[in-house]
């Protein structure tokens, strides 16, 4: 960022083509098949992403598990409530970024100048008031929606959260045909074989207790949230793109500052109405618990180095995905049909998939080619009968 002194990074946690942040992709000299570099530098960067894969799925987990908590029957139903509380805490992002810079720069910070710097998140261009709004309500209208449809759908009375969480990955496939489509991203016909395992998946979800139950409601609504947050990265790629750290703090406090500013009226319309209510005391302590997690959870996605990427937020869910079974066991004692086994592994599969960088699939597939063009010609079995009659004859 120009003129403060920030480190920039470039975002591509939701293109088609991940790797590793600064980490070299190359292929082994023995076996040609593609490789981690084994210099020091690159293993401390894959140890603090492995770190950060965990601590993704803590967060996750406990942030989900929290949630579900906010469900009193009778008591206590507003999961726009929740979303209001905790996406509110986003405005302090930046705020604190400039306390930080504050604190290492010893006061020589201009902070004007770099706020009005930090303002231009959609692009180098003039600051267009027209075009900034416009893409600020979309974007805050998919971040609303996203996180609508996920805490609506963590209702105890729909799946359980390693159900959601497994619907949630099919984001990812979802990410990369609308970047194909809107992007122009490079294809690869192996993600596609992820789009068809995702939508399987999705299918024995819908229907492992029946079609039209109360479990295909909270199907339909991960899958609203799944969709919401691939349109919302796709958008984000294209009008945001390269951004320094500065414009990420930016935009989560946007982010935060426009649901807290459109997100009351409705809270009192669903309230009027009853079709969310609070009879008792709200649970302050929980949802600040899902507000300091979720808030952990962004920065982690967002700040850290080695997450500029999609390989290790996707890494993280895939982490998350056994971790939820097993909370799901031990505090609800929930078991799970072979169908929804079926549909976790369908869709942690087609996850992965999508997340194999484009580097490891060409080097695979070189190798598989060399390997096939130097296979050595062995004359058929029958010739060689044969020959050895003829020769058996002849003596």
């Amino acid at each position: 960022m120009a003129g403060s002194g920030a480190i920039e990074v470039e975002r591509t946690d939701i293109t088609c083509e991940s790797s590793f942040a600064n980490t070299e992709v190359t292929p082994d000299p023995k076996s040609g098949v593609c490789c981690l570099c084994r210099n020091g530098k690159s293993q401390q960067k894959f140890a603090m992403a492995c770190a950060i894969v965990l601590c993704l799925a803590i967060t996750w987990v406990a942030s989900a598990q929290l949630c579900r908590e906010t469900y009193i029957p009778g008591q206590f139903l507003s999961p726009l409530l929740c979303l209001y509380f905790w996406s509110s805490w986003l405005i302090f992002f930046y705020p604190m970024y400039v306390g930080i810079e504050l604190l290492v720069s010893k006061g020589d910070f201009p902070v004007g100048q770099t706020f009005r710097e930090n303002l231009h998140i959609y692009g180098p261009y003039d600051f267009h008031v027209g075009r900034f709004v416009y893409k600020t309500i979309t974007l805050c209208f998919l971040w609303g929606l996203t996180g609508y449809t996920y805490v609506r759908s963590l209702d105890p009375g729909f799946l359980e959260t390693t159900d959601i969480s497994a619907l949630l990955t099919t984001n990812h496939t979802f990410v990369y045909m609308l970047s194909w489509i809107v992007l122009f991203e490079k294809f690869v016909p192996l993600r596609i074989f992820a789009l068809i395992l995702s939508i399987s998946g999705v299918v024995l979800f819908a229907y492992a207790d029946g079609f039209g139950s109360h479990s295909t409601w909270g199907v339909v609504l991960a899958i609203c949230s799944s969709s919401a947050l691939a349109v919302f990265k796709v958008l984000y790629k294209k009008w945001i793109g390269r951004v320094s750290f500065g414009q990420i703090s930016m935009f989560l406090s946007i982010m935060g500052l426009g649901n807290l500013l459109t997100l009351w009226p409705v809270i009192i319309i669903l309230q009027y109405t009853e079709l969310e209510y609070v009879k008792s005391s709200v649970p302050w302590n929980v949802l600040c618990g899902v507000a300091a997690l979720m808030i952990v959870f962004q920065f982690l996605s967002n700040y850290t180095e080695c997450l500029t990427n999609d390989l290790v937020t996707g890494l993280g869910m895939v982490v998350a995905i056994p971790m939820c079974g097993v909370s799901d066991y031990i505090w609800r004692s929930r078991t799970f049909n072979g169908m929804k086994f079926s549909g976790v592994v369908l869709s942690t599969l087609g996850l992965l998939l999508v997340l194999v960088p484009d580097s490891c699939i060409g080097e695979v597939c070189t190798s598989c080619m060399k390997h096939i063009h130097t296979k050595p010609n062995i004359p058929p079995p029958e010739r060689r009968g044969r020959r050895a009659r003829r020769d058996i004859i002849r003596a």
